[in-house]
């Protein structure tokens, strides 16, 4: 249309004009939109600034892990959970769990795991062996910030995972003087010390926010803090600290609770060849259910899961470590569709480290790809809707974008992210990242851009 080709041309002027004001004028930014690539009609660049420079992507790196993984090991892969062993007569055993890292393990899976072995005919275990050795390496990514490590938005990734590997605390107020009252969903003790330097203190007096925080050297919580009696709860959600231990201490009481006593339960980080058949296994939902939470919800753990199963898939032996062999293969991967892994840093997979580099334009062309593949709509259903869901229900709300963008955004200290898919009312569809570095700006300042973006591209 003639008034669309107008605008259009009057575009990057318009962009320009407003990437120039505070708080984008004194931000690096990195932004590449485009049309959508039709089968047969390449993408136009409609604008571009910085776009081949490399940006820290923080949660956007999503895009390229899940993508990969995708691709590489389609929409219906499971992780399993696997037991083995041979009952006797009288229904004794040896047993060997072998985890997997299924991010999405509960207790739920853990009796029905139980119940399956009661009904091969299991009455007591005399050693069970709970292998933690699927996913070789480090299982805390070295490069993740001590501040973060302490929270459940950052856990180990190891191959037994329950619950997220995460814990709750909840903080409430006891009388005054006192300690706030600690309640645990696991117990510390089994993770770590407790130092508790709370207070419950009387209302008229100026509060110190409740902060905790682990020694680097004992891994012990350290709580300090203030609450006065009328205040109500505060939650925390922390990471555990050793979770093979918390997983053997659930699966033990399922077996407890299903009739089933454990004589003794040893974890090994070894694996041990094992001949025995297997009795019992759960499966994780399908890989395109797993996508969800790793991109609508931006949780680390699944896209960390997700990196290192495609190192023990994609690699040709056992590799030493699994997120290096994991950002590896994400980059053959998409490397081999077409997608410029050039400058590529990837040191993990879920965009949590301040080690990654990677360019608007290369999370552009995975996009681009994305869309037009068998898969592209499973791909595309993950991410989160302006206005609608997971990371981005509470943006965009009252702007033309709502509802019209499929994205994936990304936050950490000095960056901002933001890339995905546009649908304008009145114009084709549109492929964009856009990266702010700096730490004056945030989000609002991406949507601004965009939301005139598409309100200049809707004009008749």
């Amino acid at each position: 249309k003639a008034d669309s080709r107008v605008c259009e041309a009057n575009l990057a002027h318009s962009l320009e004009i407003r990437l120039n004001q505070p708080p984008l004028d004194r931000a690096y930014v990195g932004f590449l939109l485009q049309t959508q690539a039709r089968q047969g009609r390449p993408p136009r660049t409609l604008y571009g600034l910085h776009s081949d420079r490399l940006f820290t992507p923080a949660s956007n790196l999503k895009l390229l892990t899940t993508a990969a993984a995708l691709v590489y090991l389609g929409p219906d892969y499971r992780l399993r959970t696997s037991i083995y062993g041979q009952p006797e007569a009288d229904g004794t055993t040896n047993l060997r769990l072998v985890g997997r890292g299924d991010p999405s393990l509960t207790a739920l899976q853990l009796q029905d795991l139980a119940q399956q072995l009661g009904a091969a005919g299991v009455t007591r275990v005399r050693r069970l062996v709970l292998d933690d050795s699927y996913f070789p390496g480090l299982a805390l990514n070295p490069t993740w910030e001590w501040e973060d490590i302490q929270f459940a938005y950052a856990p180990v990734v190891n191959s037994l995972i329950f619950n997220q590997n995460a814990l709750t605390l909840t903080l409430t107020p006891s009388q005054v003087g006192q300690p706030l009252n600690l309640q645990w969903s696991l117990n510390p003790g089994d993770q770590a010390g407790v130092i508790n330097d709370t207070l419950t203190v009387a209302p008229e007096v100026t509060l110190e926010p409740q902060v905790v925080g682990r020694s680097q050297i004992s891994g012990n919580f350290h709580l300090v803090g203030q609450m006065t009696k009328q205040d109500a709860p505060v939650t925390l959600e922390l990471a555990v600290l050793n979770p093979a231990t918390a997983f053997s201490q659930a699966i033990q009481e399922a077996l407890r609770q299903a009739g089933i006593p454990v004589d003794s339960t040893v974890i090994t980080p070894t694996p041990t060849p094992f001949k025995q058949p297997e009795l019992a296994a759960v499966l994780s939902p399908p890989l395109g259910q797993l996508l969800l939470p790793a991109n609508q919800d931006s949780h680390n753990l699944y896209a960390e899961v997700l990196l290192k199963t495609l190192a023990m898939k994609a690699s040709l032996s056992p590799p030493e470590e699994a997120s290096e062999a994991g950002t590896r293969a994400v980059k053959t991967i998409l490397g081999n569709l077409g997608v410029s892994t050039t400058g590529w840093v990837l040191v993990d997979g879920s965009g949590l480290s301040r080690h990654n580099l990677i360019t608007p334009e290369a999370l552009v062309e995975t996009l681009q790809v994305m869309a037009n593949r068998p898969d592209g709509e499973i791909f595309r259903a993950s991410l989160a809707v302006a206005g609608v869901s997971g990371t981005l229900r509470r943006r965009f709300n009252n702007s033309i974008v709502a509802t019209h963008l499929q994205g994936k955004s990304g936050a950490m200290t000095g960056e901002v992210a933001l890339s995905g898919y546009l649908q304008p009312p009145d114009y084709q569809p549109l492929v964009f990242s856009f990266i702010i570095d700096r730490k004056s700006t945030r989000l609002n300042s991406s949507h601004l851009v965009i939301s005139y973006a598409v309100f200049c591209l809707k004009k008749k």
